[in-house]
């Protein structure tokens, strides 16, 4: 009769139990989501950022790098599943047997539960859902998707998209980016005690990991040890030998392949304003337009030659005099070196290549200097005897005698690598420059640098910095005058000009650089020698306003433009960024189609989807069967007979320091100078177009010693000896339409074949000059020209 009572008691009991396990699935299993939910998750991953050859610029947000289950180390799976789960490959989402155990133990503990019955698949429901509600609740969820996972994935994919998705913290998710992330390497290049580490991180990412949290992480490894022994999984020698290791973790930095940060700043905020910060976790793939070896000789050049003006403009002294504890070492130097240098050494950042250093010891010919890598490291005297002290951009103090003179014992001081291990001492310069590359052909942007460093300074020159060009505006009113009619052999008078000023009627006398006149002058001539009475008088000749229409086919905004004589020396009202600068420069190299400037060439998901691909506008041949073709704006005649003085500007001009360096004549350029406080050099061929600035932020004068044709042009020469295409076969495609002639020079008029002073040059046929008839003596004109 006992018998047959408990039988029914049980057979009631399990019944019961039935009816509730039906009850919590047909109340449950409504309110969880389909499971595609997380058979086809989308794995939280950076914003990546490439260059055109696959260079990675710069990674934002968490990280991630995807693994598959044959790269993942056995040594590891033992390390996760002997401790979180040791019958995954044998159960069906559900550990009966931990189920169980954690049963008995909320029942004699009053509620409480000291060991967990989470399976791996249960734990990867619960990462992917984020589930909130109350525990018991989410537990009943978490099974009964588990059980459904297993039925849609094999037990290989359920632990590799587990090992993708767990967090470990330090923004790392996925086993292989905690490799790299906690120790610089891949997963399977990990020791055991490095893999029991990364082991135990998943059950507390941010507190548990061995950054934030060290003690606990390693009570937490070598329990995750402990398992493997007893396991099976190691032997007692490995064993022994793991639970000794120490620590070996530290946060390493992300591998970046080109760390170009203005381009990665302007591509991170065009993402983010178009696809909002989802972007930083939903894994897109950006690939720019940057040539990876371009970019690095642009900031190589770039750097090099501000450094190089600062030096030119003298010594501002140390960054810091008599740092704490300088008085202590002077006192009893073998004690060793003041922990407050060492501190204050790395606080203080690499900018450019400038490193900090502190002065120890001074010498009659060399001073010793402590690193921020705690190397002690010397500095002759002829790499610091530059240094006499800075008084203002135009002026120097007395040349030093020692190094006593410069430096002291204690200050922190910028130095600068020459090579074969060798420094000399340096600083951080005072003055910006910027610098941009770009395919005429298309816009594509080759390189970019905003400035002498982005940590420094995160203000973009070449993209926000609007300035005054200069001379470098002119072949741009130039090419203007030309479609109204003006001929390379035009004659101007280059001689002094008086114009009316304003209401107290002063008169306003501009000049020519260097304050010298040529009398009477061909355009191309007057163009590449840059001079700006010329340039005026063609002004006044074809009218302020027409010159402001005709220039807006170059991409520029002219609404503050000035509409008077101002133009003719890109001065007054006119503001135009490096970017702008070198548009204009790109119509010109192609032969006068419009293109824009572009960055991003396309944007794909984590799964390799294109997203978006870039489609630009491109200079198109004829016959032009291309989709997109960029509309003529400059007439192709015009643009030819433009190139062909911007050549002979580097040839014979203001730029002929290109050709003295790379003895090129494939390339066309024009220098700019404007009242001392900006200098330009814009160069191109016809397969690239760059611009290079340099100035002060505030709008000083970078003294009376620097042009174009210094710092600007130092920096273009020494980009292009590294990166500048090999010429092009042809340099310049002769358009229909261009006859070339001989003319005399001293009247641009056409003269004949035996003339011994003759020169050729291109006219539109339709704009040929008269014959001479007679030789042309010069006028003796009056020094003066009214012009009112």
């Amino acid at each position: 009769m006992l018998i047959r009572t408990l039988f029914w008691i049980l057979l009631t009991l399990f019944a019961l139990l039935g009816m509730g396990l039906a009850s919590a699935y047909l109340y449950l299993n409504p309110q969880i989501p389909e499971i595609q939910t997380f058979t086809n998750i989308n794995l939280k991953a950076p914003l990546k950022i490439y260059s055109q050859d696959q260079k990675l610029i710069q990674e934002y947000g968490e990280r991630l790098l995807p693994i598959t289950y044959n790269k993942i180390p056995k040594t590891f799976i033992n390390a996760l599943l002997d401790t979180e789960d040791k019958r995954f490959f044998v159960h069906g989402g559900i550990d009966l047997v931990t189920l169980a155990n954690a049963t008995w133990q909320l029942l004699i503990n009053a509620g409480e539960i000291k060991t967990g019955a989470s399976t791996i698949t249960m734990q990867l429901v619960k990462n992917i859902s984020g589930a909130s509600e109350i525990r018991f609740i989410r537990k009943f969820k978490e099974m009964l998707l588990a059980i459904k996972l297993e039925q849609a994935l094999t037990k290989q994919e359920i632990l590799t998209l587990y090992l993708n998705v767990i967090p470990f913290g330090k923004h790392a998710y996925g086993i292989q980016a905690a490799a790299n992330t906690y120790y610089g390497k891949n997963v399977d290049q990990l020791s055991l005690p490095q893999l029991a580490m990364l082991a135990g991180i998943p059950k507390a990412p941010e507190a548990g990991n061995p950054i934030n949290g060290p003690v606990r992480a390693l009570e937490r490894r070598n329990l995750i040890l402990n398992r493997m022994f007893e396991q099976g999984s190691i032997n007692k020698v490995s064993h022994r030998r793991a639970v000794q290791a120490p620590i070996t973790a530290k946060v390493h930095d992300r591998r970046i392949d080109l760390p170009a940060l203005y381009v990665a700043e302007i591509v991170r905020s065009k993402i983010l304003n178009r696809y909002g910060r989802a972007a930083y976790s939903t894994g897109l793939i950006v690939s720019t337009t940057i040539d990876s070896h371009m970019q690095i000789a642009a900031e190589n050049a770039l750097i090099k030659q501000l450094n190089l003006y600062d030096r030119r403009h003298g010594y501002r002294g140390a960054e810091a005099s008599g740092l704490r504890g300088t008085q202590a070492y002077l006192a009893a130097p073998l004690a060793g070196f003041p922990a407050a240098w060492k501190t204050r050494l790395n606080k203080t950042n690499l900018v450019g290549n400038q490193h900090p250093a502190i002065v120890v010891k001074l010498y009659q010919d060399a001073v010793d200097l402590l690193t921020k890598d705690d190397e002690l490291i010397s500095i002759e005297w002829s790499e610091m005897r530059w240094a006499r002290p800075y008084i203002n951009v135009n002026a120097r103090g007395k040349q030093p005698r020692t190094p006593s003179d410069i430096v002291q014992v204690g200050d922190l001081v910028r130095i600068e690598p020459i090579g074969q291990g060798r420094w000399a001492l340096g600083q951080v310069p005072s003055i910006q420059g910027a610098f941009i590359a770009t395919d005429p052909q298309n816009g594509a942007i080759r390189a970019m640098v905003g400035g002498y460093d982005f940590r420094l300074n995160q203000f973009n020159h070449v993209t926000q910095a609007k300035r005054q060009p200069g001379s470098n505006f002119k072949p741009f009113f130039y090419a203007a005058a030309m479609e109204s009619g003006l001929t390379a052999a035009t004659i101007y008078n280059d001689a002094p000009v008086v114009l009316p000023g304003g209401e107290l009627e002063e008169t306003y006398r501009p000049r020519n650089s260097g304050n010298s006149f040529r009398g009477n002058i061909r355009v191309r001539e007057a163009l590449f020698r840059s001079i700006n009475l010329v340039s005026l008088r063609i002004i006044l000749d074809y009218g302020p306003e027409k010159i402001v229409d005709y220039v807006r086919r170059f991409g520029f905004d002219t609404t503050d433009f000035p509409r008077n004589v101002q133009l003719a020396f890109g001065g007054g009202t006119i503001a135009l960024t490096p970017e702008e600068v070198v548009t204009g420069y790109s119509i010109l190299a192609n032969g006068g189609a419009a293109v824009k400037t572009h960055l991003i060439s396309s944007i794909q998901s984590i799964r390799n989807e294109q997203i978006f691909s870039v489609e630009p506008k491109q200079r198109c041949p004829h016959p032009c069967d291309y989709s997109n073709p960029a509309e003529q704006v400059v007439e192709p005649r015009v643009a030819f007979i433009m190139n062909s003085i911007l050549a002979d500007t580097i040839r014979k001009g203001t730029g002929r320091q290109v050709f003295r360096e790379l003895q090129r004549s494939d390339i066309m350029g024009k220098t700019g100078t404007t009242n001392d406080a900006d200098v330009w050099f814009s160069g191109y061929t016809r397969n690239l177009a760059a611009t290079a600035w340099a100035g002060f932020s505030n709008n000083s004068p970078v003294g009376n010693r620097e042009w174009g044709s210094t710092t600007p042009i130092a920096i273009w020469i020494d980009f292009a000896k590294q990166a500048l295409p090999s010429p092009s076969a042809s340099v310049l495609q002769v358009p229909d339409g261009i006859v070339s002639v001989r003319i005399d020079p001293d009247s641009g008029l056409r003269t004949s074949s035996s003339d011994p002073d003759g020169i050729f040059e291109f006219f539109r046929a339709e704009l040929l000059p008269e014959q001479q008839p007679v030789k042309a003596v010069k006028d003796e004109k009056s020094p003066y020209q009214q012009i009112f």
